[in-house]
């Protein structure tokens, strides 16, 4: 469960550094901001991916397990932190949470290897 909770806070705190860089590279430069949603997306993606690489090089096996339990927790912390009290879209959650689950099998694979 460790392994977990320091691959989900490196994906946070790995999503918070790319939105800075994102808003900031929107702001000074003429990219539209019709790319935002899948600038987010990619960005996304990299987070959860470097949070279950760090997760399973920590735990050195079971590498799609806890990668594919990161990008469940990151998909579960970014709907609660966006919860506005009226209910999710299902597909567009749905996007997201298959997107984070791919990311994170991907980085788990990874990161296991990379040991």
């Amino acid at each position: 469960m460790r392994h977990l909770m320091v691959g989900l806070l490196h994906a946070l705190g790995a999503a918070l550094g790319i939105a800075l860089v994102l808003g900031v590279v929107l702001y000074v430069t003429p990219l539209s901001e019709a790319r935002l949603p899948l600038l987010a997306a990619v960005g996304g993606a990299l987070a959860v991916f470097w949070g279950a690489l760090k997760a399973s090089h920590l735990a050195g096996s079971a590498g799609l397990w806890y990668g594919l339990g990161v990008g469940a927790l990151f998909s579960l912390v970014v709907l609660f932190l966006s919860w506005t009290g009226a209910p999710p879209g299902l597909a567009a959650w749905g996007e997201k949470l298959g997107l984070s689950l791919l990311a994170g099998g991907l980085g788990g694979i990874a990161g296991v290897a990379a040991r």
